[in-house]
């Protein structure tokens, strides 16, 4: 999923996915970028057939590791990481370990109200349970029904009728083939806190009708990170790249077209930086 870059010296743009869903899940929204971004999302641990972690209190720091041996191996040099839920707190630990040119956290976790997240989860795995039961195509058969996706994911999408019946089944058995109840019970106990040293522009974006990560996580946020630039797309719920991925997509353009315009002028004040005039005669 790699797209040719304008300017051979982009900083490249990594994703990551949340909980439960995969390294597709970011197909619709990588299509809306214009092209001048190099892409490359990955399948964290317990998805997509890479093998799980020991899971415990430490997953999000351990997940955060783990990318950061990704990033080395793909020869990635300050990747701009965009990380949605999940995905959004692991960037923001990553630009702890390694040099990034930035941080996007779509809806991350780790700013949560955890008793109102953890009624959506159990509601979620819920429904997980009662799918999982059936067969896939019998499964894909009660989701081409629009009632039946917005029984199933009515807790992460705010409009789950109108997403593709495709789409709603390959995430459904996304969400059940991975380790999703795992990193829900650990990773929902992590709360991110900042390196006041730490100088990574953050770009924090929110949904607006997000039952799992609520706009009110965003004064918690505020705090810890007051530097952080701030986002919200509205009409969407927490599996914001499938309810907007066109407003998704131009959140994550506007960031990283900063940080290419950041990179240009530190490339300027480098070469003005590097000029030995030498005095006439």
């Amino acid at each position: 999923m790699a797209e040719p870059s304008r300017l051979a010296e982009d900083p490249q743009l990594l994703l990551l996915h949340a909980a439960g869903l995969g390294r597709t899940s970011w197909d619709a929204v990588v299509e809306r970028i214009p092209g001048f971004a190099r892409t490359l999302a990955i399948d964290l641990p317990g998805h997509g057939g890479v093998p799980g972690l020991a899971y415990d209190r430490d997953v999000v720091p351990r997940l955060a590791e783990y990318v950061a041996e990704r990033i080395a191996a793909l020869g990635l040099r300050r990747p701009h990481v965009v990380g949605h839920s999940l995905g959004g707190v692991i960037a923001l630990e990553l630009a702890r370990r390694v040099p990034v040119a930035a941080v996007t956290a779509l809806c991350s976790i780790g700013f949560r109200a955890v008793s109102h997240a953890s009624m959506c989860v159990v509601r979620t795995h819920a429904m997980l349970r009662m799918t999982a039961a059936v067969g896939p195509r019998t499964r894909g058969r009660l989701l081409s029904r629009g009632v039946v996706r917005k029984i199933v994911m009515g807790s992460v999408s705010a409009r789950p009728a109108d997403l593709r019946a495709d789409v709603a089944a390959a995430d459904v058995t996304s969400m059940i083939t991975s380790d999703l109840s795992a990193l829900s019970r650990y990773a929902g106990l992590y709360s991110f806190r900042a390196d006041a040293t730490d100088t990574t522009p953050v770009n924090l974006v929110w949904a607006d009708q997000d039952r799992v990560v609520p706009l009110r996580d965003a004064l918690r946020a505020r705090r810890v990170l007051p530097r952080a630039q701030h986002f919200v797309i509205p009409g969407s719920g927490h599996f914001v790249v499938r309810d907007d991925p066109h407003g998704t997509a131009a959140v994550i353009h506007a960031c990283h077209a900063q940080v290419l315009r950041d990179r240009q002028a530190e490339n300027r004040r480098g070469a003005l930086g590097n000029v030995n005039p030498q005095r006439g005669n």
